[in-house]
């Protein structure tokens, strides 16, 4: 139950506080300041209107008014004791309005003090004899006290008040089994069936109930009572599947199955439901999947739903299919369910890993219509533009998904999403802001290799701030000691600082001096400015032949780009 409503509760703030038993003055005071507490109200200065109510309550302790408009407010600033009490309090003062009572129930259903909540909703059920939804808390209250008659009768409260339904006779029937009365139980349904004859739902209910209670027997009456009505009555078959497997008749269960599968005029969730049994029934049985894979063909062409390309994808993904028929099976799915999150996920995983940029760009478009708010897509949708050559529209993409970040975020996402945006901006020759955007990624995420890899580097390449670049190439390297590109980093940094004992040291453990040339340059992860890095640390460590070999070898190797620029790495989590 909630707290009272703002428009029921400014309905009760345009009246005067009480004032009984006041002197004139005293009464104007109070008065005076009880609206001057409504107005901060109103205008969300919380903190200010609970001490202006305070004041109302020093002139009156008693006022009514007051003490619900503190109380409240108190339990709202989070003092949830103190606010409960004034709440309690108020309604000891004035028991017959319905906004007070409302209020204190809410205190304690959100404490869970049942106990005490269920004489101020029974208060409150007296007060409003119309609101069923307030006889309804009384039901779930009763019930987790463990009170069944009393749920039980506040259940016939609500059917004097709306009439018998099929909601509430359910659960008076499962309130009469957790009693142990089951024909009790039984007559509840009974009872519902003679008010409603056309109702099939009913019978078939029931005859299920006579099911789980082992009754096989009382549950086929129930189910020919239908089957004379509406013979082809899905939800029966349904039924009657439940009533072969309790009785052991399995091939008539199958035959059943079999024909819903395939039947007209079957809703989408009852074919797709057979399909699963089917699956769940041969799967694992290698001379079935033939059967399984014409019997979805089918289904797909019989019926193209979500749910059926859904549990199609599902069976190809257990199987482990060949790829092409996997990715045609999810893009099958998209067609019908553009905003299905597993498909989207698992294509965009797919293309990325095959380098398809084109089709990476447009399963990231799709993921941003339909899940705007998740931020895997403009990042990775960045990454494809800039790869496609698009840098300004990668760089509002970007933006865009920082618009998106709130409370919510995870704080790895923003991070790489400032990272990647750091190196679009320095491409650019955007230096200023390529390392704002990396000092917000390291705000997010201090620990990011990549960002602190490429934050290094570019300061180096600027021969500014070389102690802090040091810093930030060092961990790098310490958070990922076998990155040959980071240990480049931190080679060149100590070599812009003169340390040329140390540079020579890490570039070591990116090249060996005993690696032919063919295997150098035929190495993909090696780029030629790493080996004229090499070239250079050697020049100055006084190996001149070694300088010029790997300079050698840095022109024969040309240029060449990673993923996304020199330094940036592609990322292999997706978020769902």
């Amino acid at each position: 139950m909630a707290l009272p409503s703002e428009a029921r509760r400014r309905k009760s703030q345009s009246r005067q506080p009480s004032q009984a038993l006041l002197a004139p003055a005293e009464a104007r005071r109070l008065s005076y300041y009880y609206q001057a507490g409504i107005k901060q109200k109103l205008a969300s200065n919380l903190s200010e209107a609970y001490d202006l109510f305070e004041h109302c309550l020093s002139i009156d302790p008693n006022n009514p008014d007051a003490l619900y408009e503190a109380g409240y407010l108190k339990f709202y600033l989070g003092q949830d004791s103190l606010g409960t009490g004034m709440l309690r309090r108020v309604t000891e003062l004035d028991d017959r309005n319905p906004n007070y009572v409302q209020a204190l129930a809410a205190a304690l259903l959100s404490q869970n003090r049942y106990d005490e909540a269920i004489p101020v909703v029974e208060r409150l059920s007296q007060l409003q004899k119309r609101r069923s939804d307030v006889l309804y808390q009384l039901v779930e209250l009763y019930k987790a006290n463990g009170q069944t008659d009393e749920a039980i009768q506040a259940l016939d409260r609500i059917e004097l008040l709306d009439g018998r339904t099929l909601q509430t006779s359910l659960q008076k029937y499962a309130l009469y089994i957790d009693k142990g009365e089951r024909e009790e139980a039984y007559d509840v349904l009974s009872n519902l069936q003679r008010e409603s004859p056309y109702d099939l739902r009913i019978p078939i209910i029931r005859g299920r109930q006579f099911l789980e209670n082992d009754e096989p027997e009382r549950a086929l009456e129930c189910f020919d009572v239908v089957a004379k009505s509406d013979p082809q009555n899905a939800d029966l078959r349904l039924a009657m599947m439940e009533y072969y497997a309790k009785t052991g008749q399995t091939e008539l269960r199958r035959a059943m199955r079999d024909s819903l599968l395939y039947a007209p005029n079957v809703p989408d969730e009852v074919r797709a439901q057979m399909a699963a049994l089917l699956i769940d029934d041969l799967k694992g049985q290698p001379d079935q999947h033939q059967r399984i894979m014409a019997t979805m063909d089918s289904l797909v062409t019989l019926s193209n739903t979500p749910l059926i390309h859904a549990l199609r994808v599902s069976y190809l993904a257990y199987a482990k299919v060949d790829e092409p028929l996997f990715v045609q099976a999810l893009r099958d799915l998209l067609a019908v369910d553009p905003a299905n999150k597993d498909a989207l996920s698992r294509l965009m995983v797919y293309y990325l890993t095959q380098r398809d940029m084109e089709h990476t760009f447009e399963i990231c478009r799709m993921g941003i219509n339909a899940h705007p708010d998740n931020l895997s897509y403009y990042y990775y949708l960045g990454i494809a533009q800039s790869q496609l050559k698009q840098n300004e529209q990668a760089i509002e993409t970007l933006q865009n998904g920082l618009k998106q970040v709130d409370a919510e975020s995870q704080a790895e996402e923003v991070s790489d999403i400032y990272e990647i945006l750091g190196e679009l901006y320095h491409e650019q020759g955007r230096v200023s802001e390529a390392f704002a955007a990396y000092d917000s990624c390291l705000v997010y995420k201090d620990d990011n290799a990549a960002c602190l890899n490429n934050y290094a580097y570019y300061l180096s390449l600027r021969n500014e701030r070389l102690d802090e670049a040091e810093r930030m190439a060092y961990r790098a390297t310490k958070l990922e000691p076998l990155n040959k590109t980071y240990l480049d980093t931190y080679a060149w940094v100590l070599f812009m600082q003169e340390n040329y004992v140390m540079a020579k040291f890490y570039i070591d453990r990116v090249i060996s001096p005993s690696q032919s040339d063919s295997t150098l340059l035929a190495d993909a992860d090696l780029h030629a400015d790493v080996l004229e890095h090499a070239g250079d640390i050697y020049a100055l460590s006084d190996n001149d032949e070694l300088a010029l070999r790997y300079w050698s070898l840095a022109r024969q190797k040309g240029s060449d780009s990673a993923l996304l620029g020199k330094k940036i790495k592609l990322k292999k989590y997706v978020k769902e």
